[in-house]
C-alpha cells in the first residue's frame, strides 16, 4: 500500500514539468491548444505530493479520437474520465526519464479544467489560503498515510470553498467597474464636487424623503461610493451601517472620510455572500447598471427583516430608453421644443460615453420594475419624480427642461 508523502514546495518541480511538456508538445502541437501546469506542484511555495499534474487542452471531443489514436503511438492508454466529465486520463507511455506525472486530456470548455486553473491561480495569488491548504494536506497525510480516498475526500471542502471565492472575484473583476477608470474618476468627483449638480438638488432630497425613521435600524447602501449617504445614515441614528461598492477607489475614498462605518468591496449584481440581515436596503443611482434587476429585488429581500425597506434611485426610464442616447428637437435658433423619447419598449443593454467610451447601463420599463419588485414580495408603497423647486429654476434655467423629461425615478418598497 503506497504512503502518501507531502513535502515542502520543490522550484525543480516547474523545471521537470516543461521537460515533459517539451516532450509531448513535439508530438501532439498539431491537434492540441495548450498544456498548463495544474494541481499542487504549479503553486510556487505550496507543500504536495511530488507528482507533476496537467492538462493537455483540445478545441473540442471532435479532436478527441485523433489525441487517443496519437497518445496511444507514443505508449499511452486512456483510462477513461474517472466519473469527472470532460478529463480524460491517460496512464503509460513514456516515464522513465521523468519525475512522476499524471496527464489529463480536456477540452477548452471543460468545467474541470476550469475548476483546476480558477484553484491553481487564486493559491497562486494568496499567500494565506496557499499555507491553509498546506496545513490542510499535512495533516491530512499523517492521519491518512495509507487512505489516498479519505486523504483526497478531507481536501474537497476547502477546494470548493475556494473555487468559489476565486469564481465570484472573477466575475467581479470582469463586470463593469467604471468608476476605478481614472478619467472616469476623476470627471465623476469634479461632477459631484459641483455644488450645484442634479444629485445633490434633487435626487438626493428625495432619497432622504422616502426614508422611514432610522434610529436603532441596520442599514445596507448598495453601491454606496465616497460613502457620504452611509455617514448621513449613521447620523440619523442607524445602529449599523454597512457600505459595498465594486470600486476600489470609491471605497478608499469612503474609508478616508467616514468613521462607524462597514465597508466591503463586493459586486452589487450577485450579493448572495453579503452577510446580515437588514432593516433598510438604500441604493443611489446604481440598479440601472445591473443586468439582472429580478435577481437584485429577490436578493435584496432575502437581506432584509419582514417589513424592511428597499429604497432605491435611478436613471428615469425616459432617459435611458433611447438606444442612441437621449436627444431633443430644437427649432432653427436652437430652442428646445420637445424630447424626443424612443425604444422605450426595447428593453436591455444600453452602451453610451460617460466620461469615457463604452459605458453600459440597462433600460427597463416603469412595469417591469414594478412587476420585479412585486414578484419578489415587495408591496410599493410610494414613487417619486423629483422636479427642480421654482429657486433652483430661477438661479439655474437649464433645470427647467426637466419639465418635460425627468433626470430620476425613485421608489420605496417594504417587504410584506
Amino acid at each position: 500500500m503506497r504512503t502518501i508523502i507531502v513535502e515542502p514546495y520543490n522550484p525543480a518541480w516547474s523545471d521537470e514539468y516543461e521537460k515533459i511538456k517539451k516532450y509531448l508538445w513535439s508530438h501532439i502541437s498539431d491537434i492540441a491548444i495548450d498544456m498548463i501546469h495544474a494541481g499542487s506542484t504549479s503553486v510556487p511555495g505550496l507543500a504536495a505530493k511530488p507528482i507533476i499534474d496537467f492538462n493537455i487542452i483540445i478545441e473540442s471531443y471532435d479532436v478527441f479520437p485523433q489525441m487517443v489514436e496519437r497518445l496511444e503511438s507514443l505508449g499511452y492508454i486512456h483510462e477513461g474520465d474517472g466519473c469527472i466529465p470532460a478529463r480524460e486520463r491517460f496512464k503509460g507511455g513514456k516515464r522513465d526519464t521523468f519525475m512522476e506525472y499524471h496527464m489529463y486530456v480536456c477540452p477548452k470548455n471543460s468545467a474541470e479544467l476550469e475548476r483546476q486553473i480558477l484553484f491553481r491561480d487564486y493559491l497562486r495569488q494568496n499567500d494565506d489560503a496557499r499555507d491553509e491548504y498546506a496545513a490542510l494536506k499535512q495533516s491530512l497525510a499523517e492521519k491518512h498515510r495509507h487512505d489516498i480516498d479519505a486523504y483526497i475526500a478531507g481536501k474537497h471542502e476547502f477546494i470548493i470553498g475556494i473555487v468559489e471565492i476565486a469564481r465570484k472575484e472573477l466575475r467581479m473583476n470582469q463586470t463593469q467597474n467604471i468608476y476605478d477608470n481614472p478619467i472616469f474618476f476623476d470627471g465623476y468627483k469634479k461632477l459631484r464636487e459641483n455644488p450645484d449638480n442634479a444629485n445633490l438638488l434633487e435626487e438626493k432630497p428625495a432619497m432622504f424623503s422616502l426614508a422611514p425613521d432610522l434610529t436603532e435600524k441596520t442599514v445596507l447602501d448598495l453601491g454606496c461610493g465616497y460613502g457620504e449617504n452611509c455617514a448621513e445614515f449613521k447620523r440619523l441614528g442607524a445602529s449599523k451601517v454597512t457600505g459595498i461598492d465594486i470600486s476600489e477607489k470609491m471605497l478608499a475614498v469612503a474609508k478616508e472620510e467616514t468613521t462607524e462605518i462597514e465597508y466591503l468591496r463586493t459586486d452589487m449584481s450577485d450579493l448572495s455572500n453579503v452577510p446580515g440581515k437588514y432593516d433598510v436596503v438604500f441604493s443611489s443611482l446604481a440598479v440601472h447598471y445591473i443586468a439582472d434587476f429580478k435577481q437584485l429585488c429577490n436578493q435584496v429581500a432575502a437581506l432584509l427583516n419582514d417589513c424592511g425597506y428597499f429604497i432605491f434611485s435611478q436613471e428615469h426610464p425616459f432617459n435611458t430608453a433611447p438606444i442612441k442616447g437621449p436627444s431633443w428637437t430644437r427649432d432653427e435658433n436652437g430652442n428646445r421644443l420637445h424630447y424626443n423619447l424612443c425604444d422605450y419598449g426595447r428593453v436591455g443593454k444600453r452602451e453610451m460615453k460617460w466620461f469615457i467610451d463604452g459605458v453600459v447601463k440597462y433600460h427597463r420599463r416603469f412595469s417591469d420594475i414594478a412587476n420585479d419588485l412585486i414578484d419578489a414580495g415587495f408591496i410599493i408603497e410610494k414613487v417619486i419624480e423629483p422636479l427642480p423647486s421654482d429657486e433652483v429654476i430661477k438661479r439655474i434655467p437649464a433645470y427647467e427642461k426637466e419639465y418635460d423629461k425627468q433626470n430620476f425615478f425613485l421608489l420605496r418598497a417594504k417587504k410584506k
